[in-house]
């Protein structure tokens, strides 16, 4: 009887493994089997620029902090592999760093032994001020916050999450959803521009604020929680004009200033009050 208690026990753990990534598998999700954290620190002065090119699926998150270098905090996550294959292939790291005081190269390689295995999350502290981006994600979110400086990001797939920016920013998606939320009185540059074929985009103001604002939904619906505009000692709401499926919403808020465009092809679009 104790013999076949202790022989349902052992089978019972034996099998707990598989039952888990059964439950894993079920809501979606894939345990890593191998992890690796990597980080690097280096000289970078402002005025320079950073090109990021990530070829394998991951998270980019980029923040402006007050020091003269770059920190790069790496986070390489191997599915569905043998911890001990997955150590092996990555002892060559798909991460590939080159820089100098005023120019940084990151590349996101990925091996082909992990295809369909390989993710990789990065978070990229840089100086805030007078930092120029060049982003290109195959496939993974983009967050950038507390920059100025003139950044371009090309995503295939993926959402893009901006908050605290400054200078020029051109941003495209063709899948996934754009979130900007603006600080300050105005946009302190040459305009802001984000576009996404398939995806919703929402924009969140200060209550008052200065610019050349444009939302564009070319199959969706434009929804509008913003204070009226005064036009000639009258308050006039904020409206979109719709044209067949399509519907735009430009308008001077403010002073006027700035371009700030924002626009979807397939998706809705939404501006908020902060």
């Amino acid at each position: 009887m104790r013999f076949a208690r202790f022989l349902s026990i052992m089978l019972f753990l034996a099998v707990l493994p598989a039952l888990r990534a059964q439950e894993a598998a079920e809501q979606g999700f894939e345990t890593p089997i191998y992890i690796d954290n990597q980080e690097k620190e280096y000289k970078f002065y402002p005025g320079g620029k950073i090109s990021i090119s990530m070829g394998a699926p991951g998270s980019l998150k980029i923040i402006g902090w007050n020091r003269s270098s770059v920190r790069m905090e790496a986070e390489i996550k191997v599915h569905s592999l043998p911890e001990e294959k997955a150590g092996a292939i990555l002892e060559k790291s798909p991460i590939r760093v080159r820089y100098t005081d005023t120019t940084s190269t990151i590349q996101v390689a990925q091996p082909i032994e992990l295809k369909d295995h390989l993710e990789v999350n990065l978070i990229i502290h840089a100086p805030a001020a007078r930092t120029d981006l060049n982003v290109q994600m195959k496939k993974g979110d983009f967050i950038i916050n507390a920059i100025n400086g003139w950044m371009e990001a090309t995503l295939t797939e993926g959402n893009m999450n901006i908050t605290g920016i400054d200078g020029y920013f051109s941003g495209k998606t063709q899948k996934g959803n754009i979130t900007a939320s603006l600080s300050g009185n105005r946009w302190n540059g040459h305009g802001l521009t984000a576009v996404t074929q398939e995806g919703d985009v929402d924009l969140t103001l200060p209550e008052k604020y200065d610019a050349m604002l444009q939302l564009d939904s070319r199959n969706g619906e434009i929804t509008v929680d913003y204070p009226s505009r005064e036009v000639e000692g009258e308050l006039v709401p904020l409206e979109a004009a719709v044209q067949r499926k399509a519907q735009q919403l430009k308008v001077q808020i403010g002073d006027g200033g700035a371009p700030v465009r924002l626009g979807t092809q397939s998706g809705d679009a939404s501006l908020r009050k902060r």
